[in-house]
Protein backbone atom coordinates (compact mmCIF):
# COMPACT_ATOMS: atom_id res chain seq x y z
CA UNK A 1 0.00 0.00 0.00
CA UNK A 2 1.11 3.51 -1.00
CA UNK A 3 2.04 5.66 2.09
CA UNK A 4 -0.09 8.73 1.93
CA UNK A 5 0.63 12.08 3.64
CA UNK A 6 -0.22 15.82 3.59
CA UNK A 7 1.71 17.79 1.18
CA UNK A 8 4.28 20.25 2.83
CA UNK A 9 3.53 23.25 0.91
CA UNK A 10 -0.66 22.96 1.11
CA UNK A 11 -1.35 19.79 3.04
CA UNK A 12 -3.39 18.01 0.52
CA UNK A 13 -2.91 14.20 -0.04
CA UNK A 14 0.22 13.36 -0.88
CA UNK A 15 1.85 10.17 -2.39
CA UNK A 16 5.13 11.65 -3.88
CA UNK A 17 7.97 11.76 -1.59
CA UNK A 18 11.47 13.40 -1.33
CA UNK A 19 13.87 11.16 -3.13
CA UNK A 20 16.77 12.05 -1.45
CA UNK A 21 15.36 12.05 2.51
CA UNK A 22 12.05 10.12 1.49
CA UNK A 23 10.55 11.95 4.31
CA UNK A 24 8.91 14.98 3.16
CA UNK A 25 5.40 14.77 0.71
CA UNK A 26 4.33 16.39 -2.15
CA UNK A 27 0.96 16.24 -4.28
CA UNK A 28 2.89 17.75 -7.43
CA UNK A 29 6.35 18.52 -8.61
CA UNK A 30 5.51 22.22 -8.70
CA UNK A 31 5.24 22.33 -4.93
CA UNK A 32 8.28 20.44 -4.26
CA UNK A 33 10.10 22.90 -6.31
CA UNK A 34 8.88 25.39 -4.57
CA UNK A 35 9.15 24.36 -1.39
CA UNK A 36 12.91 23.13 -2.15
CA UNK A 37 14.63 26.47 -1.14
CA UNK A 38 13.63 25.52 2.47
CA UNK A 39 13.98 21.58 2.60
CA UNK A 40 17.52 21.40 0.77
CA UNK A 41 18.76 22.32 4.42
CA UNK A 42 17.27 19.53 5.75
CA UNK A 43 17.06 17.06 3.24
CA UNK A 44 19.24 14.10 4.31
CA UNK A 45 18.57 10.34 4.07
CA UNK A 46 18.01 9.53 7.51
CA UNK A 47 15.29 10.97 9.95
CA UNK A 48 15.20 11.46 14.25
CA UNK A 49 13.79 8.69 15.97
CA UNK A 50 13.58 8.25 19.68
CA UNK A 51 14.11 5.16 22.20
CA UNK A 52 14.64 4.68 25.85
CA UNK A 53 18.48 2.79 25.07
CA UNK A 54 19.68 5.45 22.26
CA UNK A 55 17.82 8.78 22.88
CA UNK A 56 17.26 10.74 20.03
CA UNK A 57 19.08 8.84 16.95
CA UNK A 58 19.07 8.81 13.08
CA UNK A 59 17.38 6.24 11.20
CA UNK A 60 18.46 5.36 7.15
CA UNK A 61 15.65 6.52 5.71
CA UNK A 62 16.74 4.71 2.31
CA UNK A 63 19.51 2.66 1.29
CA UNK A 64 22.79 4.53 1.51
CA UNK A 65 25.72 3.98 -0.74
CA UNK A 66 29.26 4.30 0.62
CA UNK A 67 30.74 7.53 0.07
CA UNK A 68 27.36 9.24 -0.10
CA UNK A 69 26.96 12.59 1.83
CA UNK A 70 24.52 11.85 4.49
CA UNK A 71 24.53 15.78 5.52
CA UNK A 72 25.98 18.70 5.74
CA UNK A 73 26.21 21.01 8.30
CA UNK A 74 26.61 24.45 9.31
CA UNK A 75 27.63 25.12 12.95
CA UNK A 76 25.06 26.04 15.69
CA UNK A 77 28.23 27.68 17.42
CA UNK A 78 31.88 28.43 17.65
CA UNK A 79 34.59 29.07 19.47
CA UNK A 80 38.12 28.56 20.70
CA UNK A 81 39.01 25.78 22.57
CA UNK A 82 39.24 25.52 26.49
CA UNK A 83 42.82 25.40 26.44
CA UNK A 84 43.69 27.63 23.93
CA UNK A 85 46.56 30.26 23.55
CA UNK A 86 45.11 33.71 22.44
CA UNK A 87 43.47 33.17 18.64
CA UNK A 88 41.32 35.41 17.05
CA UNK A 89 38.16 35.54 17.96
CA UNK A 90 36.69 36.27 14.32
CA UNK A 91 38.87 33.33 12.41
CA UNK A 92 40.59 31.48 15.17
CA UNK A 93 43.59 31.75 13.23
CA UNK A 94 46.44 31.74 16.37
CA UNK A 95 47.84 35.45 17.17
CA UNK A 96 51.53 36.78 17.27
CA UNK A 97 52.63 39.03 19.51
CA UNK A 98 52.52 42.51 17.99
CA UNK A 99 50.77 41.48 14.86
CA UNK A 100 47.11 42.13 16.78
CA UNK A 101 44.74 44.57 16.45
CA UNK A 102 42.55 45.02 19.19
CA UNK A 103 38.55 45.75 18.96
CA UNK A 104 37.81 49.28 19.93
CA UNK A 105 34.84 48.03 21.63
CA UNK A 106 36.26 45.90 24.09
CA UNK A 107 40.16 45.67 23.84
CA UNK A 108 39.92 42.20 22.62
CA UNK A 109 42.68 40.89 20.09
CA UNK A 110 42.64 39.91 16.73
CA UNK A 111 44.34 39.24 13.95
CA UNK A 112 42.84 41.99 11.44
CA UNK A 113 40.36 45.02 12.03
CA UNK A 114 37.96 42.89 9.56
CA UNK A 115 37.87 40.84 12.12
CA UNK A 116 37.04 42.46 15.09
CA UNK A 117 33.64 43.38 12.88
CA UNK A 118 32.71 39.26 12.71
CA UNK A 119 29.21 38.58 14.44
CA UNK A 120 30.62 35.82 15.74
CA UNK A 121 32.52 38.32 18.41
CA UNK A 122 29.61 40.43 19.60
CA UNK A 123 29.05 37.49 22.24
CA UNK A 124 32.16 38.55 24.28
CA UNK A 125 32.19 42.44 22.65
CA UNK A 126 28.89 43.32 24.38
CA UNK A 127 29.29 41.48 27.90
CA UNK A 128 33.01 43.13 28.41
CA UNK A 129 31.46 46.53 26.99
CA UNK A 130 28.60 45.91 30.10
CA UNK A 131 30.56 45.33 32.27
CA UNK A 132 32.62 48.61 31.82
CA UNK A 133 36.55 47.76 31.36
CA UNK A 134 38.34 46.97 28.25
CA UNK A 135 40.30 43.64 28.32
CA UNK A 136 44.48 43.48 27.54
CA UNK A 137 45.98 40.62 26.43
CA UNK A 138 49.80 40.81 26.63
CA UNK A 139 50.75 36.91 26.58
CA UNK A 140 51.08 35.53 23.35
CA UNK A 141 51.79 31.52 22.15
CA UNK A 142 50.63 29.85 25.70
CA UNK A 143 47.62 28.76 27.07
CA UNK A 144 45.72 32.02 28.18
CA UNK A 145 43.02 31.82 31.20
CA UNK A 146 40.65 34.61 30.06
CA UNK A 147 39.91 31.97 26.85
CA UNK A 148 38.39 29.57 28.84
CA UNK A 149 35.01 30.45 29.37
CA UNK A 150 34.36 32.32 25.58
CA UNK A 151 32.62 29.59 23.73
CA UNK A 152 30.47 28.61 26.62
CA UNK A 153 29.67 33.16 26.90
CA UNK A 154 28.53 32.79 23.66
CA UNK A 155 26.16 29.79 24.57
CA UNK A 156 24.56 31.87 26.79
CA UNK A 157 24.56 35.01 24.79
CA UNK A 158 21.72 33.71 22.96
CA UNK A 159 18.96 33.00 25.69
CA UNK A 160 18.09 36.57 25.16
CA UNK A 161 19.29 36.99 21.91
CA UNK A 162 18.66 34.26 19.13
CA UNK A 163 15.69 32.34 21.00
CA UNK A 164 15.29 29.88 18.46
CA UNK A 165 19.00 29.01 18.59
CA UNK A 166 18.92 28.66 22.37
CA UNK A 167 16.08 26.49 22.48
CA UNK A 168 17.91 23.91 20.02
CA UNK A 169 21.10 24.12 22.07
CA UNK A 170 19.49 23.33 25.19
CA UNK A 171 17.94 20.53 23.69
CA UNK A 172 21.39 18.71 23.43
CA UNK A 173 22.64 16.84 26.11
CA UNK A 174 24.49 17.42 28.74
CA UNK A 175 24.78 15.11 31.06
CA UNK A 176 24.89 16.88 34.34
CA UNK A 177 24.06 14.95 36.86
CA UNK A 178 26.81 12.74 35.36
CA UNK A 179 29.06 15.41 36.00
CA UNK A 180 28.34 16.91 38.67
CA UNK A 181 31.21 16.05 41.06
CA UNK A 182 33.64 15.13 38.71
CA UNK A 183 37.02 16.46 38.78
CA UNK A 184 36.18 18.00 35.04
CA UNK A 185 32.85 19.57 36.64
CA UNK A 186 34.61 21.27 39.25
CA UNK A 187 37.47 22.87 37.38
CA UNK A 188 34.93 23.89 34.99
CA UNK A 189 32.82 25.78 37.97
CA UNK A 190 35.83 27.43 38.79
CA UNK A 191 37.21 28.53 35.59
CA UNK A 192 34.68 29.00 33.83
CA UNK A 193 31.36 29.48 35.67
CA UNK A 194 32.88 31.51 38.33
CA UNK A 195 35.16 33.53 36.12
CA UNK A 196 31.97 34.65 33.64
CA UNK A 197 30.20 35.49 36.93
CA UNK A 198 32.48 37.72 38.58
CA UNK A 199 34.83 38.83 36.03
CA UNK A 200 32.08 39.85 33.14
CA UNK A 201 29.75 40.49 36.57
CA UNK A 202 26.96 38.74 35.33
CA UNK A 203 26.21 37.36 38.77
CA UNK A 204 22.08 37.57 39.09
CA UNK A 205 21.87 37.66 34.65
CA UNK A 206 23.04 33.92 34.65
CA UNK A 207 22.86 30.84 37.15
CA UNK A 208 25.77 29.06 38.03
CA UNK A 209 23.37 25.69 36.88
CA UNK A 210 22.53 27.24 33.30
CA UNK A 211 26.69 27.83 32.78
CA UNK A 212 27.35 24.71 33.70
CA UNK A 213 24.69 22.61 31.34
CA UNK A 214 26.23 25.14 28.74
CA UNK A 215 29.61 23.82 29.41
CA UNK A 216 27.81 19.75 29.85
CA UNK A 217 26.40 20.70 25.89
CA UNK A 218 29.59 22.23 24.58
CA UNK A 219 31.99 18.97 26.46
CA UNK A 220 29.39 16.49 24.80
CA UNK A 221 28.48 17.47 21.36
CA UNK A 222 31.45 19.62 20.80
CA UNK A 223 33.40 18.87 17.90
CA UNK A 224 37.03 20.09 17.18
CA UNK A 225 37.37 21.37 13.70
CA UNK A 226 41.23 20.39 12.77
CA UNK A 227 41.28 23.35 10.02
CA UNK A 228 43.26 25.59 11.67
CA UNK A 229 46.34 25.02 14.34
CA UNK A 230 44.97 25.38 17.31
CA UNK A 231 41.90 23.75 16.41
CA UNK A 232 38.97 25.50 17.54
CA UNK A 233 35.40 23.91 19.02
CA UNK A 234 31.84 23.44 16.78
CA UNK A 235 28.46 22.25 18.44
CA UNK A 236 26.44 20.90 15.67
CA UNK A 237 22.68 20.25 15.90
CA UNK A 238 21.37 17.65 13.82
CA UNK A 239 25.12 15.37 13.70
CA UNK A 240 24.76 15.53 17.09
CA UNK A 241 21.90 12.67 17.09
CA UNK A 242 23.91 10.37 15.31
CA UNK A 243 24.81 7.68 17.96
CA UNK A 244 28.18 5.80 18.72
CA UNK A 245 29.44 2.81 17.59
CA UNK A 246 33.16 1.51 17.60
CA UNK A 247 33.03 -0.01 14.38
CA UNK A 248 30.64 2.71 13.09
CA UNK A 249 29.38 3.25 9.45
CA UNK A 250 29.78 6.60 9.17
CA UNK A 251 32.82 9.29 9.60
CA UNK A 252 32.77 13.33 9.82
CA UNK A 253 34.88 15.67 7.87
CA UNK A 254 35.01 19.31 7.16
CA UNK A 255 34.36 21.71 4.02
CA UNK A 256 36.70 24.79 4.26
CA UNK A 257 33.57 27.13 5.43
CA UNK A 258 33.77 24.76 8.99
CA UNK A 259 30.42 22.91 7.83
CA UNK A 260 30.32 19.73 9.29
CA UNK A 261 30.05 16.53 6.63
CA UNK A 262 28.69 13.35 7.94
CA UNK A 263 29.49 10.82 4.72
CA UNK A 264 28.61 6.71 4.73
CA UNK A 265 31.85 4.93 4.70
CA UNK A 266 30.01 1.60 4.14
CA UNK A 267 26.63 0.54 2.23
CA UNK A 268 23.77 1.28 4.97
CA UNK A 269 20.45 -0.48 4.20
CA UNK A 270 17.12 1.70 5.14
CA UNK A 271 16.36 1.26 8.81
CA UNK A 272 19.44 1.18 9.88
CA UNK A 273 20.79 3.59 12.36
CA UNK A 274 23.60 5.93 11.73
CA UNK A 275 26.38 6.16 13.66
CA UNK A 276 29.85 7.42 14.26
CA UNK A 277 33.04 6.96 16.73
CA UNK A 278 33.54 9.43 19.45
CA UNK A 279 36.44 7.70 20.72
CA UNK A 280 39.50 6.83 18.39
CA UNK A 281 39.04 3.20 17.02
CA UNK A 282 42.35 2.36 16.61
CA UNK A 283 42.52 2.44 20.86
CA UNK A 284 42.18 -0.92 22.55
CA UNK A 285 38.69 -2.08 24.08
CA UNK A 286 39.26 -0.68 27.66
CA UNK A 287 40.86 2.60 27.01
CA UNK A 288 38.08 3.23 24.84
CA UNK A 289 35.46 2.08 26.94
CA UNK A 290 37.12 4.30 30.31
CA UNK A 291 37.33 7.86 27.43
CA UNK A 292 33.68 7.18 26.05
CA UNK A 293 32.78 6.65 30.20
CA UNK A 294 34.70 9.81 31.68
CA UNK A 295 33.95 12.00 28.86
CA UNK A 296 30.52 11.32 27.14
CA UNK A 297 29.20 9.42 30.81
CA UNK A 298 28.04 6.13 28.53
CA UNK A 299 29.55 2.50 28.63
CA UNK A 300 29.79 1.50 25.39
CA UNK A 301 28.65 -1.98 24.48
CA UNK A 302 28.64 -2.05 21.02
CA UNK A 303 29.11 -5.37 19.18
CA UNK A 304 32.89 -4.47 18.72
CA UNK A 305 33.70 -4.00 22.39
CA UNK A 306 30.89 -6.84 23.38
CA UNK A 307 33.14 -9.08 21.35
CA UNK A 308 36.74 -9.92 22.65
CA UNK A 309 38.70 -11.06 19.86
CA UNK A 310 37.14 -7.71 18.08
CA UNK A 311 35.70 -9.43 14.80
CA UNK A 312 38.79 -12.17 14.98
CA UNK A 313 41.20 -9.09 14.80
CA UNK A 314 42.45 -10.05 18.36
CA UNK A 315 43.10 -6.32 18.98
CA UNK A 316 43.95 -6.62 22.67
CA UNK A 317 45.12 -9.87 22.60
CA UNK A 318 48.78 -10.54 24.95
CA UNK A 319 50.44 -13.39 24.22
CA UNK A 320 50.67 -16.78 26.54
CA UNK A 321 53.76 -17.26 28.30
CA UNK A 322 52.91 -21.04 29.07
CA UNK A 323 56.08 -23.11 27.88
CA UNK A 324 55.38 -24.54 24.01
CA UNK A 325 52.15 -22.72 23.88
CA UNK A 326 51.09 -19.97 21.22
CA UNK A 327 48.02 -19.13 22.07
CA UNK A 328 46.92 -15.69 23.38
CA UNK A 329 45.27 -14.58 26.35
CA UNK A 330 41.71 -12.13 26.28
CA UNK A 331 39.75 -11.74 29.18
CA UNK A 332 36.52 -13.24 29.11
CA UNK A 333 34.65 -10.12 28.37
CA UNK A 334 35.70 -6.15 28.74
CA UNK A 335 32.14 -5.23 29.31
CA UNK A 336 32.59 -4.43 33.07
CA UNK A 337 31.24 -1.62 35.03
CA UNK A 338 33.06 1.59 34.83
CA UNK A 339 33.12 3.74 38.07
CA UNK A 340 32.70 7.25 36.43
CA UNK A 341 34.26 9.47 38.37
CA UNK A 342 37.02 7.32 38.97
CA UNK A 343 40.09 8.66 37.30
CA UNK A 344 43.04 6.21 38.30
CA UNK A 345 44.16 3.26 35.81
CA UNK A 346 44.48 1.29 38.51
CA UNK A 347 43.18 -2.21 38.38
CA UNK A 348 41.98 -2.39 41.91
CA UNK A 349 40.09 1.24 41.95
CA UNK A 350 38.51 -0.06 38.66
CA UNK A 351 37.34 -3.33 41.11
CA UNK A 352 39.22 -6.10 38.68
CA UNK A 353 40.46 -7.98 41.41
CA UNK A 354 39.15 -11.39 40.01
CA UNK A 355 39.40 -10.44 36.33
CA UNK A 356 41.22 -12.94 34.60
CA UNK A 357 42.84 -12.98 30.97
CA UNK A 358 42.48 -16.72 29.58
CA UNK A 359 44.04 -18.74 27.16
CA UNK A 360 42.56 -19.91 23.91
CA UNK A 361 44.84 -22.73 23.94
CA UNK A 362 45.89 -24.02 26.96
CA UNK A 363 43.40 -22.37 28.83
CA UNK A 364 45.71 -21.11 31.12
CA UNK A 365 44.72 -18.15 33.50
CA UNK A 366 46.67 -14.93 34.16
CA UNK A 367 45.44 -12.14 36.59
CA UNK A 368 44.26 -8.72 35.40
CA UNK A 369 46.84 -6.88 37.96
CA UNK A 370 49.74 -9.13 35.89
CA UNK A 371 48.61 -7.98 32.18
CA UNK A 372 48.20 -4.30 33.14
CA UNK A 373 51.48 -4.35 34.29
CA UNK A 374 52.79 -5.81 30.82
CA UNK A 375 50.78 -3.19 29.43
CA UNK A 376 51.64 -0.57 31.24
CA UNK A 377 55.26 -1.43 30.89
CA UNK A 378 54.81 -1.56 26.89
CA UNK A 379 53.31 1.87 27.54
CA UNK A 380 56.04 2.95 28.92
CA UNK A 381 58.74 2.24 26.51
CA UNK A 382 56.62 3.30 23.65
CA UNK A 383 56.25 6.74 25.19
CA UNK A 384 59.71 7.13 25.50
CA UNK A 385 60.35 5.91 22.30
CA UNK A 386 62.32 8.22 19.71
CA UNK A 387 59.84 9.86 17.56
CA UNK A 388 60.60 9.36 13.49
CA UNK A 389 63.22 6.92 13.89
CA UNK A 390 62.04 3.86 11.77
CA UNK A 391 64.44 1.91 12.92
CA UNK A 392 63.37 2.30 16.76
CA UNK A 393 60.07 1.59 15.43
CA UNK A 394 61.63 -1.88 13.85
CA UNK A 395 63.02 -2.96 17.42
CA UNK A 396 59.82 -2.24 19.01
CA UNK A 397 58.26 -4.21 17.25
CA UNK A 398 60.91 -6.61 17.19
CA UNK A 399 60.68 -6.88 21.01
CA UNK A 400 56.46 -7.12 21.65
CA UNK A 401 55.82 -9.20 19.72
CA UNK A 402 57.10 -11.82 21.97
CA UNK A 403 54.03 -10.67 24.19
CA UNK A 404 51.75 -9.32 21.95
CA UNK A 405 49.41 -10.61 18.98
CA UNK A 406 51.10 -8.96 15.92
CA UNK A 407 47.75 -6.85 15.39
CA UNK A 408 47.41 -5.75 19.01
CA UNK A 409 46.75 -1.92 19.61
CA UNK A 410 50.16 -1.42 20.41
CA UNK A 411 52.13 -3.28 18.07
CA UNK A 412 49.35 -1.49 15.50
CA UNK A 413 50.08 1.96 16.58
CA UNK A 414 53.66 1.45 15.91
CA UNK A 415 53.56 -0.10 12.91
CA UNK A 416 51.36 2.81 11.41
CA UNK A 417 53.98 5.12 11.91
CA UNK A 418 56.77 3.03 10.51
CA UNK A 419 54.30 2.64 7.14
CA UNK A 420 54.12 6.10 6.85
CA UNK A 421 58.05 6.64 8.14
CA UNK A 422 59.56 4.52 5.29
CA UNK A 423 60.49 6.80 2.49
CA UNK A 424 60.44 10.13 4.06
CA UNK A 425 62.98 11.12 6.02
CA UNK A 426 64.86 11.94 2.52
CA UNK A 427 64.36 13.86 -0.31
CA UNK A 428 64.85 11.18 -2.62
CA UNK A 429 61.81 9.17 -0.98
CA UNK A 430 61.00 5.48 -1.85
CA UNK A 431 64.01 5.48 -4.08
CA UNK A 432 66.56 5.96 -1.45
CA UNK A 433 65.16 3.04 0.74
CA UNK A 434 66.74 -0.51 0.76
CA UNK A 435 64.65 -3.23 -0.98
CA UNK A 436 63.95 -4.92 2.49
CA UNK A 437 62.25 -1.55 3.78
CA UNK A 438 60.31 -1.59 0.37
CA UNK A 439 58.70 -4.78 0.65
CA UNK A 440 57.93 -3.62 4.60
CA UNK A 441 56.42 -0.47 3.64
CA UNK A 442 54.24 -2.70 1.03
CA UNK A 443 53.46 -5.00 3.97
CA UNK A 444 52.88 -3.28 6.46
CA UNK A 445 50.15 -1.17 4.62
CA UNK A 446 48.84 -3.75 2.94
CA UNK A 447 48.27 -5.40 6.86
CA UNK A 448 46.57 -2.45 7.91
CA UNK A 449 44.57 -1.15 5.15
CA UNK A 450 42.97 -4.67 5.16
CA UNK A 451 42.61 -4.62 9.31
CA UNK A 452 40.43 -1.51 9.13
CA UNK A 453 37.97 -2.74 6.83
CA UNK A 454 37.66 -5.04 9.92
CA UNK A 455 37.68 -3.00 12.63
CA UNK A 456 37.21 0.46 11.65
CA UNK A 457 35.31 0.10 7.95
CA UNK A 458 33.94 4.01 8.36
CA UNK A 459 37.99 5.49 8.75
CA UNK A 460 38.38 6.58 5.15
CA UNK A 461 40.74 8.96 5.93
CA UNK A 462 43.27 6.56 7.52
CA UNK A 463 42.65 3.81 5.03
CA UNK A 464 43.21 6.36 1.98
CA UNK A 465 46.19 7.64 3.49
CA UNK A 466 47.94 3.94 3.43
CA UNK A 467 46.61 2.86 0.25
CA UNK A 468 48.21 6.49 -1.17
CA UNK A 469 51.17 5.36 0.55
CA UNK A 470 50.51 1.67 -0.67
CA UNK A 471 50.51 2.61 -4.61
CA UNK A 472 53.57 4.91 -4.20
CA UNK A 473 55.57 1.55 -2.78
CA UNK A 474 53.99 -0.77 -5.66
CA UNK A 475 54.95 1.82 -8.12
CA UNK A 476 58.73 1.66 -6.87
CA UNK A 477 58.08 -2.02 -6.69
CA UNK A 478 57.55 -1.92 -10.66
CA UNK A 479 60.18 0.76 -11.35
CA UNK A 480 62.82 -1.12 -9.63
CA UNK A 481 61.92 -4.86 -11.31
CA UNK A 482 61.43 -3.48 -14.50
CA UNK A 483 65.11 -2.81 -14.96
CA UNK A 484 65.88 -6.46 -15.54
CA UNK A 485 62.26 -7.92 -15.81
CA UNK A 486 61.44 -5.84 -18.86
CA UNK A 487 58.30 -2.94 -19.72
CA UNK A 488 55.62 -5.83 -19.08
CA UNK A 489 56.24 -6.35 -15.49
CA UNK A 490 56.53 -2.30 -14.72
CA UNK A 491 53.26 -2.35 -16.76
CA UNK A 492 51.54 -4.65 -14.52
CA UNK A 493 52.70 -2.91 -11.43
CA UNK A 494 51.70 0.37 -12.82
CA UNK A 495 48.22 -0.74 -13.36
CA UNK A 496 47.80 -2.30 -9.88
CA UNK A 497 49.37 0.81 -8.33
CA UNK A 498 46.91 3.07 -10.10
CA UNK A 499 43.78 0.64 -9.17
CA UNK A 500 44.97 1.20 -5.47
CA UNK A 501 45.28 5.21 -5.93
CA UNK A 502 42.11 5.66 -7.41
CA UNK A 503 40.61 3.88 -4.19
CA UNK A 504 42.67 6.30 -2.22
CA UNK A 505 41.42 9.25 -4.08
CA UNK A 506 38.01 8.13 -3.62
CA UNK A 507 38.33 7.84 0.05
CA UNK A 508 39.67 11.06 0.23
CA UNK A 509 37.62 12.76 -2.05
CA UNK A 510 35.20 14.89 0.68
CA UNK A 511 38.19 16.06 2.58
CA UNK A 512 39.30 19.82 2.64
CA UNK A 513 42.54 20.97 1.29
CA UNK A 514 43.71 22.64 4.90
CA UNK A 515 43.79 19.13 5.94
CA UNK A 516 46.50 16.91 4.85
CA UNK A 517 44.41 14.60 3.71
CA UNK A 518 42.67 17.04 1.60
CA UNK A 519 46.19 17.32 0.27
CA UNK A 520 46.76 13.81 -0.50
CA UNK A 521 43.63 13.85 -2.61
CA UNK A 522 44.38 16.97 -4.69
CA UNK A 523 48.32 14.61 -5.38
CA UNK A 524 45.91 11.75 -6.11
CA UNK A 525 44.35 13.34 -9.03
CA UNK A 526 47.72 14.52 -10.20
CA UNK A 527 49.36 11.15 -9.74
CA UNK A 528 46.74 9.64 -11.60
CA UNK A 529 46.52 11.62 -14.98
CA UNK A 530 50.62 11.02 -14.46
CA UNK A 531 50.02 7.15 -14.16
CA UNK A 532 47.41 7.20 -17.24
CA UNK A 533 50.07 8.81 -19.50
CA UNK A 534 52.79 6.13 -18.11
CA UNK A 535 50.56 3.17 -18.87
CA UNK A 536 49.95 4.39 -22.01
CA UNK A 537 53.26 4.37 -23.00
CA UNK A 538 54.80 1.27 -21.49
CA UNK A 539 51.64 -0.40 -23.53
CA UNK A 540 53.21 1.49 -26.79
CA UNK A 541 56.53 0.58 -26.22
CA UNK A 542 55.04 -3.48 -26.06
CA UNK A 543 56.16 -5.80 -28.68
CA UNK A 544 52.31 -6.14 -31.08
CA UNK A 545 51.01 -9.54 -30.73
CA UNK A 546 51.56 -11.85 -33.69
Amino acid sequence: MVEQKDCAVCSAPAVQKCSGCQNVHYCCREHQKQDWKIHKFHCMPAKVKQDPKFGRYLEATRDIKAGDIILKEAPLITGPAQVTPPVCLGCYKLLEEGKTVACPKCGWSFCSKACTENELHKPECHYTQNRGEKVTISTYGVPHPNYQCLTVLRCLYQRDHNKKLWDKLQTLESHCDDRRGTDKWNNDKKMIADFILKFFKLDGVFSEEEIMKCCGIIQINGHEVPLLEPEYVAVFDRVSMAEHNCSANCNKSFTSAGEIILCAGVDIPAGAHVSVCYTDPLWGTEARRHHLADSKFFECTCPRCSDVTEFGTMFSAVKCKKKDCKGYLLPTTFILPILHKTKSPDPESRGLDDKFWNCGSCKDAVSDAIIQQLLQDIGRELSVMPKGDADACERFIGHCSSYLHPSHHYMIDVSLALAQMIGQDNHLGLAAVSDDRLLLKTQLCKKLAELLETLAPAETRLRGSLLFELHAAVAETGRRRAATEGPMVMLGYVTESRKILQESSQLLRHEPPELPEGQLCRQAKINLLQMDELIRNLSAALPSPL
